[in-house]
Parts: structure tokens; C-alpha cells; sequence
């Protein structure tokens, strides 16, 4: 007896754009210098996105506060589970637009 495929779309979370990920949402708001290298490496490399040891490479060679956080990590464990087919796609609007604008400016002009 034969078995019937099942109809409809596959188990399992929709493939996203690296920016829709927790970590690539953090490292483009947050830290867009490194975001900019991170993604020319990973274009140079013929990448559709950064692997986890690229970006763990990336944090370690970094000065940058945000790579000594938990939160980064958590965001970096996460994709190396997940990859690029989280939960949730993170997408921004206005008013975090604005919020991280003024995080940077903060970050930038206060050093």
C-alpha cells in the first residue's frame, strides 16, 4: 500500500534574509561598520549569508562593546541552530529606526 505525500507547503520555518535574523538585525542597527565588512566578505566569498564561524571570527577581532555582550551570543547560538529559518522575522518600523539611530549617535560621539 502506498503512502499519500502530503499536500502543502514543507515542515518547518521559511527561509529569511540574513537582516530578518536576530543576529543580522543586531549587527546592522547596532554595529553597521562591521556589519558592512562582514557582508562584503561573505559577497566575496559567494555567501548568501555569513557563516556562524565568520561572524564569531569577526567578533572576536572586534573592539566593539556589543561583541562582549550576552545578548550577541544568544543571537549567535540561535543562528547556529536556526540559521537563516527563525522563528520570526525581525523587521524594523519607525520608531526602532529612530531608537537606534540615537544609539548610535550616542555610541559614536560619546568615545
Amino acid at each position: 500500500m502506498a503512502t499519500r505525500r502530503k499536500v502543502g507547503r514543507p515542515k518547518g520555518y521559511k527561509l529569511k534574509k540574513f537582516d530578518e535574523t536576530r543576529i543580522g538585525f543586531l549587527l546592522k542597527h547596532e554595529t553597521p561598520i562591521e556589519y558592512r565588512m562582514l557582508m562584503d566578505v561573505a559577497e566575496f566569498m559567494k555567501l548568501r549569508a555569513p557563516s556562524a564561524n565568520l561572524i564569531e571570527a569577526f567578533a572576536y577581532s572586534s573592539s566593539d562593546p556589543l561583541f562582549r555582550k550576552e545578548k550577541f551570543w544568544r543571537a549567535l547560538i540561535e543562528y547556529r541552530k536556526c540559521g537563516c529559518r527563525p522563528k520570526m522575522a525581525l523587521k524594523t518600523s519607525v520608531s526602532k529606526e529612530l531608537y537606534y539611530i540615537h544609539l548610535r549617535l550616542n555610541k559614536y560621539l560619546n568615545k
